[in-house]
Parts: structure tokens; C-alpha cells; sequence
């Protein structure tokens, strides 16, 4: 159960897009950003695999609404004396975002807001290639709430080699590397001690990779997500951009409290029918018209219709339920 709560709780950080990312989407935004991410480590000094990684969780590999309406890769909100354009997005903070015309302008501006704000000043004593101490430094100073948000960041640099794009090695759990302007590149691949071997997989990568092979995109063609530990319809409307009534008339409800942890979550309106190639559904026992509908992303009036007309109706085991 601990571990689950783990994947659930790293679920969370990783999914503020309209669907949930997959690892193309990622290695795309990787290829795309690279150079990017490379250029702020030689302008600013930090390290491109930081960047990177933050982009992915904060951006959901680029498909975030937040990004993709205002080019904001980091999640970064209007504080600190912004001057620029906001827009807002909901949640429980009413939160105002920094909109950039740019995706390089973001970029920019990330560098910036670690290099000028006094918390993440001791993360520029770690070297670019320690990304486990920027890492958990990053988590240390407040820049998320999340606590897994170190293992969110190691895990998609590991899982993606995004230590190799600035000549970094894989390194070991704990270890940091106490470089500062002392180690050379050279030095640090035969530092053994710090060093990971490239077969070896740490709980942070094997996590990454256990999302992602778990990850719900949609269910008969209807996106959709889940609904995570913590989270309520009102978070879920802010990172999808959309709004709370319509997310309770997407999924059949008038009230949130009928959604639980661990429950389909859908981001539009379902279909009339399954377009599956399942004709029936045989119900367990106790299973009710409503997470039916859930399953099979139908909507509930539809197949209610379709079986007898009663959307309060409880299924005996076994019953047979026409989903088309």
C-alpha cells in the first residue's frame, strides 16, 4: 500500500495536462528543449538534466493548458515583482501564472528566478552534474509542496539518461558530488564511489517507469484521467483548464463527494455508447449503473436507456449489461 501511495503521490506531479503525457510526448520535449536547457547551464549555471526534468513535471512534456496557453513551462506564478503579462487558472489559491511570448523566454525566466531569489542561492555551490543535490535542494528550498518532488525530478533524469546531455554520469542514491570548481569532467567519471551502474534501477526511475506503463490517456476515446490522493474536482479543473461544472456534468454527478481517490475522472462529455469491441458486460454483484458508465466511458442517461431506464439500479453478479 505504501508503494502505491508512492506511485499515486508521484502521479500527481507528473499529469497537468489535457491527457496524460506518454513517453514520446517526452522524448519529443526533450529533443525540442535540449539545446534550450543546455544554453541556460552556460549562461546561468544550472544544470540542463534540472531543467529539462522540471519542464516534464511542470509541463506535462509541453501539453499542460498553463503551457500551451501562456508558454509557462515551470508553473511559476505572478510574484516576485513580475511585470510582465498573467493569466489565471483555477485552484484553491486563485492563482495568477507569468505569461511569456515564448518558450525560450521561459526558459529565461526560470534561470532567473532561481539565480535572483536568495532561497536557491547554495544550489549554485553544487555542481551542474550533482542533479540528486539540486534535486533534493530544490524540494529543501520550497520551490514545490510536494515531497516527492526530488524523486519526481531524479526519476525522469534517470529513466531518460538526461545526465548523459551535459556529460554527467548516473549516480548513486545519497551520494552527491562534492565538486564545486575542483573536479573535472574526467574526474568524475572515474569517481566509482558516486557512480551508478548504468544497469542498476534506483526506486525513483523504476517508479517513472511504472507511471507510465500504468497511465490512463482514455477510455472508449473520451480523455480522461484519475483521481489522485489529495486531489478534489477543484484541483482537477485547474490543471485541465477546465471548469468544475462541466467536469460534474462530464461525469454524471452533481456533487465531487461522488468521486473518491482512485476514481475515473473524465475531461469530456462521454459517448452514447461503447465503441469497443464488447457488445455486454457482465456485472459483479453490488456494482451500480453509475460506475458502469464509468468504466466503459458511457454516458450514464445512455445506458440506463439501454438497460431497463433506471440509473439507481444496484446489479446482481453476473447480470448482463448492454453497453451498445
Amino acid at each position: 500500500m505504501k508503494r502505491i501511495l508512492f506511485f499515486f503521490s508521484l502521479l500527481f506531479l507528473y499529469f497537468s495536462s489535457s491527457f496524460a503525457q506518454s513517453a514520446s510526448q517526452i522524448q519529443e520535449y526533450i529533443a525540442k528543449y535540449k539545446a534550450m536547457a543546455l544554453e541556460q547551464e552556460r549562461k546561468y549555471g544550472v544544470p540542463a538534466p534540472i531543467t529539462l526534468a522540471q519542464g516534464i513535471v511542470e509541463s506535462a512534456a509541453g501539453t499542460s493548458q498553463l503551457t500551451r496557453k501562456s508558454n509557462n513551462h515551470f508553473g511559476i506564478k505572478n510574484f516576485g515583482g513580475w511585470k510582465g503579462p498573467t493569466t489565471y487558472a483555477w485552484d484553491t489559491e486563485d492563482s495568477w501564472f507569468r505569461v511569456y511570448s515564448s518558450a525560450a523566454a521561459s526558459y529565461e525566466d526560470h534561470s532567473r528566478f532561481l539565480i535572483d531569489n536568495g532561497r536557491y542561492r547554495s544550489l549554485f555551490d553544487k555542481s551542474v552534474w550533482d542533479y540528486r543535490g539540486w534535486a533534493w535542494g530544490l524540494l529543501k528550498a520550497g520551490y514545490a509542496g510536494d515531497p516527492n518532488y526530488a524523486k519526481a525530478l531524479i526519476g525522469y533524469i534517470e529513466a531518460y539518461r538526461l545526465y548523459e546531455i551535459n556529460g554527467g554520469v548516473k549516480l548513486r542514491p545519497g551520494k552527491t558530488v562534492i565538486i564545486k570548481k575542483a573536479i573535472t569532467r574526467e574526474e568524475l567519471v572515474e569517481n566509482k564511489e558516486v557512480q551508478q551502474n548504468e544497469e542498476e534501477v534506483s526506486e525513483e526511475e523504476q517508479a517513472v517507469d511504472d507511471i507510465l506503463s500504468r497511465i490512463v490517456v482514455s477510455i472508449n476515446d473520451v480523455r480522461c484521467t484519475l483521481l489522485y490522493p489529495g486531489e478534489t474536482l477543484s484541483s482537477v479543473s485547474m490543471k485541465y483548464d477546465i471548469a468544475p461544472n462541466k467536469l460534474l456534468e462530464y461525469n454524471d454527478t452533481g456533487s465531487e463527494t461522488d468521486l473518491h481517490e482512485g476514481d475515473v475522472v473524465f475531461l469530456e462529455k462521454k459517448k452514447r455508447k461503447y465503441n469497443g469491441p464488447q457488445d455486454f458486460y457482465y456485472a459483479a454483484n453490488g456494482e451500480s449503473m453509475f460506475s458502469i458508465a464509468q468504466r466503459f466511458g458511457i454516458r450514464l442517461s445512455s445506458l440506463a436507456k439501454m438497460n431497463g431506464g433506471d440509473i439507481f439500479r444496484v446489479m446482481k453478479g453476473g447480470e448482463q449489461i448492454k453497453l451498445k
